[in-house]
């Protein structure tokens, strides 16, 4: 009985570790994705504080012309249209990521579309495919507004963990360049969600294994539950 309980002590630890591993990749991911738009929103306020100066200097200057003002107010209105466009990534980012927490602690079912997993897909893995340089070819053979009943986040967690184990399978051979295929398609009444690498497949002797609890080609990096 002891060991029984040893047991479970042992496997609890092991699925904190694994929410807590993937928290930290959430959280790494949150900061990679913002990063970028951050520093292109710093860019564009120097940007328009360089037109601000520009047409408070220019308010005397008899040389000045009407289109000249023009000029520097459409100037103005790009750098406010580029804000906007990385304010609207930033409001998506934050999205995907609020759901992903919220998969942490409770499970909920609820409808989402084919396009919206894609979306939040693809947010939440572009910082990493970049890294590695990596391509994900996205292929929908289907109405991109087809509705499923479920959980969205659980759903995206379990793409995104085949997707970062094709990435890390590249990564382990010294592979850039590559690319990973996503194909989404129906199949009768079924949806068929489809992921290819080329990183020279799994070892026979760990694919009859490969979904059962604890089975890991990583070492200590890993701890078996991911694919489980």
């Amino acid at each position: 009985m002891q060991d029984m309980e040893t047991i479970k002590e042992n496997q609890d630890m092991l699925v904190e570790k694994e929410r807590l591993a993937s928290l930290g990749q959430m959280i790494g991911g949150i900061a990679h994705n913002l990063k970028t738009p951050i520093m292109s929103i710093a860019g564009a306020t120097e940007g328009l504080s360089d037109l601000i100066k520009e047409y408070d200097s220019s308010i005397e200057d008899k040389d000045v012309t009407p289109q000249d003002h023009h000029d520097i107010a459409k100037d103005m209105n790009e750098w406010i249209e580029k804000i906007k466009t990385h304010l609207s990534y930033m409001s998506d980012v934050i999205t995907a990521i609020k759901g992903q927490a919220v998969a942490f602690s409770e499970q909920t079912a609820s409808g989402f579309t084919i396009k919206e997993l894609i979306n939040y897909v693809d947010i939440l893995m572009r910082h990493e495919l970049k890294n590695a340089i990596i391509t994900l070819n996205t292929k929908i053979d289907i109405d991109q507004n087809t509705a499923i009943n479920g959980n969205i986040n659980s759903l995206v967690q379990v793409i995104n963990n085949i997707i970062s184990n094709a990435i890390q399978a590249y990564q382990s051979q010294k592979k850039t360049n590559e690319s990973i295929n996503f194909e989404i398609y129906s199949e009768g009444k079924n949806i068929v969600f489809r992921i290819e690498d080329f990183a020279g497949g799994i070892p026979d002797n760990v694919k009859d294994k490969l979904f059962k609890e604890m089975i890991t080609t990583k070492g200590k990096n890993g701890t078996g539950l991911g694919l489980f």
